[in-house]
This record gives C-alpha cells, sequence and structure tokens, in this order.
C-alpha cells in the first residue's frame, strides 16, 4: 500500500508504467508477420498519444476538475481531448505515412471502426489514470482520517487530565467561598461561568463541529475565571465580520478547542509579580477564511514555565495540519514585550 500512495515512490510507479508501454509495443511488434520502418513509427505515434492522454488526465484535468467536484465540466473535457488527440494522431499518419493501421486491417476496415477501436483503446487508458489517482486519494484520506481520530482523541484526554486541573478549580472554589458572605451576587456569576465552562469542556468537546460563537464564549469564560482568580490581569476579547454574508458570525462552525491552546499559552507566560499583564484576542472574518489573532504582554524576566508547554503547541500544530493540510497559516511573532500568535483558517 505504501508504495503505491507513498510520493518517495512515484518515480518507480511512473517507471513501471512505461516498462508497461514498452513491454506492449514489443509484444505487439513481435506477434507482426511483416514489420517495417513505418510499423514501428505509428506504434511509436500511437504510444506517446496515450501517455500524453493518461498523464493529462492525471495532472491536468483532474485536480483542475474532478477533486473540485466539476464533474461534467471533467467528462466534456476528456471527451474533447481524446477525440482531438485521435483526429490529431490520424491526420499524422495519414498525412507522412500513408495510412493508419491500427488493427491491421487498414485495407479492409472502415475509418469508422478505427475511430470506434481507438477511442475505446484512449478512454481505457486514460480511465485507468482516473482510479489510480482516485485510489490513491481514498488512501491518503483513510490514513489522515484514522490519524485525525487518534489524535482527537489524545487531545480530549489531555484537556480533561491537563486543562481543568485540580490547582485551577481549588483556587476558583476558594475565590468562591470568599465571596458568597462579601458580595453573594457575584459569587453566583462565577459560579454559573464555571458551571457553563466545565459543561462545554464535558459535552461539546465530544462533537465533531461547533459554533464559532460558542468557542468564543468558552474563551471568554474561560479568561473571565482567570482574571477573577489574578487582579492584575486583564484581557480583551473582539470578533468583525468583514464578509458579505451578515450571518457568517452565528453561522460559521469549525472543529472544537482550535484556539484554547494560545490562550492558555498567553495567560501563562503573561504572568508578571511586578505589573499588570494583559491577553488581546480577535476573530475577523472574510469572505474565504478566518483570522485568529492571539497577542500577550511578557515579564520583564521571563519564568520558568516559559520552558513547558511547547508540548501544547506542538500538539495543536499536528492537528491543524491533519484537519487542514497545507491551506492554514500560522504565524508567530515574539519580541520583547509581546507574543503575537496568528491563526488563518479557511471557511
Amino acid at each position: 500500500m505504501e508504495f503505491l500512495i507513498a510520493p518517495k515512490y512515484r518515480i518507480y510507479r511512473h517507471l513501471l508504467i512505461f516498462a508497461y508501454m514498452i513491454a506492449i509495443f514489443i509484444v505487439s511488434r513481435n506477434s507482426s508477420e511483416e514489420v517495417g520502418d513505418d510499423d514501428y513509427l505509428r506504434s511509436i505515434i500511437w504510444n506517446i498519444y496515450f501517455l500524453a492522454m493518461f498523464y493529462l488526465n492525471m495532472y491536468v484535468l483532474m485536480p483542475a476538475f474532478l477533486y473540485k467536484g466539476r464533474y461534467l465540466t471533467y467528462i466534456f473535457s476528456l471527451i474533447t481531448i481524446i477525440i482531438c488527440c485521435y483526429l490529431i494522431a490520424t491526420v499524422l499518419t495519414e498525412t507522412f505515412m500513408k495510412g493508419y493501421d491500427f488493427v491491421n486491417e487498414a485495407k479492409e476496415s472502415n475509418s469508422f471502426k478505427n475511430f470506434f477501436v481507438t477511442i475505446n483503446m484512449l478512454t481505457l487508458m486514460v480511465f485507468a489514470s482516473t482510479s489510480i489517482k482516485l485510489f490513491q486519494r481514498w488512501a491518503r484520506d483513510s490514513d489522515r482520517i484514522n490519524e485525525l481520530e487518534k489524535n482527537s482523541l489524545q487531545i480530549e484526554l489531555r484537556e480533561l487530565k491537563n486543562q481543568i486541573n485540580p490547582h485551577f478549580l481549588f483556587n476558583m472554589l476558594n475565590n468562591v467561598n470568599v465571596l458568597v458572605k462579601k458580595n453573594p451576587d457575584k459569587a453566583s456569576t462565577i459560579i454559573m461561568k464555571l458551571s457553563d465552562f466545565l459543561r462545554y469542556q464535558l459535552y461539546d468537546n465530544n462533537q465533531h463541529s461547533v459554533l464559532l460563537l460558542s468557542e468564543i464564549q468558552f474563551l471568554n469564560d474561560f479568561m473571565e475565571l482567570e482574571k477573577i482568580r489574578r487582579d492584575d490581569f486583564n484581557f480583551n476579547l473582539s470578533i468583525q465580520n468583514e464578509s458579505s454574508n451578515e450571518n457568517m458570525i452565528s453561522q460559521l462552525v469549525l472543529p472544537p478547542n482550535l484556539f484554547i491552546t494560545f490562550i492558555e499559552n498567553a495567560i501563562k507566560h503573561s504572568a508578571d509579580a511586578d505589573s499588570p499583564s494583559k491577553v488581546d484576542v480577535s476573530f475577523t472574518i472574510y469572505k474565504k477564511e478566518l483570522r485568529f489573532v492571539c497577542s500577550n504582554t511578557k515579564p520583564a524576566e521571563p519564568i520558568d514555565s516559559d520552558k513547558k508547554g511547547g508540548l501544547g503547541l506542538a500538539n495543536i500544530k499536528r492537528r491543524l495540519e491533519l484537519l487542514y493540510g497545507k491551506d492554514f497559516r500560522l504565524e508567530i511573532e515574539n519580541n520583547d514585550t509581546n507574543y503575537t500568535a496568528t491563526l488563518t483558517l479557511p471557511i
């Protein structure tokens, strides 16, 4: 299976195709009783056309039309090119080699029969390349889906074990306990936010996709809880719709937990014992993409936790690769005072 789909074996697969065509050429020539120079030349011309059609379909027509769902355009283009190639080859052989002897019956056969036989041969060769590429695409997609499922399961387990850790919950419950007597209304608000936060973690994360607004509310609750826990922490979260669809914000769905790792890192690495820290988060929706920007202030002296946390960022990068392939962009800007992560996703 790896030989059939791995890019490193591509040259060997193409060599097999050429070897097959050469073998067919040799066998067909050896089976003929009389072989002239014109016969060899005709066979070479038609083998070249077969290969040209094979690769034209594989690397031009399929990526341009079939993979993009333009099936009628693909079929029409394929049939048109097959007929054009036949007509060109026929004109060349009749003009320069006194007729085409594809079935060794040039005198007895009529032009329609030659046309029918040749078109069928070309069609079989072309659809052989279609079958090969579709099989490769199916095999690669199956591998990606299997790896994505394993990766998603590992992320969910990591989130349940590490993201909402006992230390975080302990601090929040202590804050609530103090506020119950001093400010019952605020304590009630915190409990509701904490409840929504945990509910999202336990239930919504199991879905294949969530609304963008739900994800943003989850991130807002996370930072609100952190703000209550740390008096010197501030944050700003904004969302803008630059697309022509006014309902895009409320309709957009995407896989869950794509942004929480960036928020966690921003909160952790912005902690400063000498001055207030701040995290700025923005979502901007364009016509065909969503841009997420997370920026945090940095302490004058980096804390020891800066040496940790790389695993979370590595996991989210790998998950993005599995989900979006090469269609996403992740840019990191790190200077003396700020750390900014910009993630652009197709929608």
